[in-house]
């Protein structure tokens, strides 16, 4: 009777034994699946905005001539500036000539020692300028008019004078071919002129 209790007792003890262990195992893996979850978790938004934040800094938006925005790449040679980092001539020019109009981009680009600057506005005029912020070409690729008021007096004369209800599109400074260029709108006429505002012919 002693042997079957002492037997009894035994397989109790290792009963219970097993039951501890499996309570600690279960205790263990409801552990470890807990902290598999509190680990933060990388959502592919995120991912995304990541490497759009990256690579804006390699490309900036353009107005294309229909319209349509485009992210273009960014030249070595070119890098994204605010409008309050152009030249101070230029920030003036544009205030007065254009108001408040936004910018889509403004550019500065250094080519062989010569920094120019180019910037783009929201109603499709393309600005470009010198170091030190004088203009050399003013044009619109949406066929919409440039004002006319800071092109050299004796060029307003003559376009009042010769085509009163013509707007211009575009207006360049060719200071290697010592001419200032200008493109009408509405008849596509190309128009030469010296620097000092003298009419030379109809390209």
């Amino acid at each position: 009777m002693r042997k079957i209790i002492l037997s009894t007792a035994a397989i109790l003890s290792l009963v219970l034994s097993s039951c501890e262990s499996k309570k600690t195992e279960n205790t263990e893996v409801l552990t470890n699946k807990s902290e598999v979850v509190e680990q933060p978790v990388v959502s592919e938004s995120d991912i995304a905005n990541n490497l759009e934040s990256s690579a804006s800094t390699n490309s900036y938006m353009v107005l294309l001539d229909n319209g349509q925005e485009k992210k273009v790449a960014l030249d070595p040679n070119e890098t994204i500036i605010s409008a309050n980092n152009l030249p101070v001539n230029a920030q003036n020019f544009v205030s007065k000539n254009f108001g408040n109009m936004e910018f889509v981009n403004a550019i500065k680009e250094v080519d062989r020692n010569i920094t120019t600057y180019n910037i783009q506005l929201k109603d499709g005029t393309k600005i470009e300028f010198t170091d030190n912020g004088d203009w050399t070409e003013v044009k619109n690729g949406l066929g919409k008019a440039i004002p006319i008021k800071f092109f050299p007096d004796a060029i307003q004369k003559y376009l009042q004078s010769k085509y009163p209800k013509i707007d211009a599109k575009s207006i360049e400074m060719d200071s290697k071919d010592k001419e200032i260029k200008v493109e009408l709108l509405q008849n596509k006429v190309d128009l030469k002129f010296d620097l000092n505002g003298n009419f030379i012919k109809i390209d």
